[in-house]
């Protein structure tokens, strides 16, 4: 089964749900606290998280979403994204490297 990924803020985020990605605390270039990718969040685990001021975290859900909503959803956001970089030079390396970080988060 297809997995979505979900961009939270902490406050949004309860027990049972899985990290989509590690979730780390890093202070001074350091990592103080973390999670792997693919672990099941429990209840201590958000008390840590909220006591090293961890403000968002990726989460993954099943996708259950049919393959036509899928493809709408991606040609809706493609739409958007394109719509928001109209005039942007894209033939700029840089330029185009935010554009497919910006494409690739409002895809996930």
């Amino acid at each position: 089964m297809r997995q979505r990924h979900h961009y939270l803020p902490l406050v949004e985020v309860q027990a049972g749900m899985v990290l989509g990605a590690p979730a780390d605390a890093v202070r001074g270039g350091t990592v103080r606290f973390s999670l792997p990718a693919g672990h099941v969040l429990t209840e201590d685990n958000l008390h840590q998280l909220r006591a090293h001021q961890v403000e968002f975290i990726f989460t993954d859900e099943a996708d259950t979403r049919t393959d036509q909503q899928v493809a709408d959803d991606a040609a809706h956001v493609a739409h958007d994204v394109m719509q928001r970089f109209e005039g942007a030079d894209l033939s700029d390396p840089v330029m185009m490297a935010l554009f497919d970080q910006v494409l690739a988060f409002h895809s996930s």
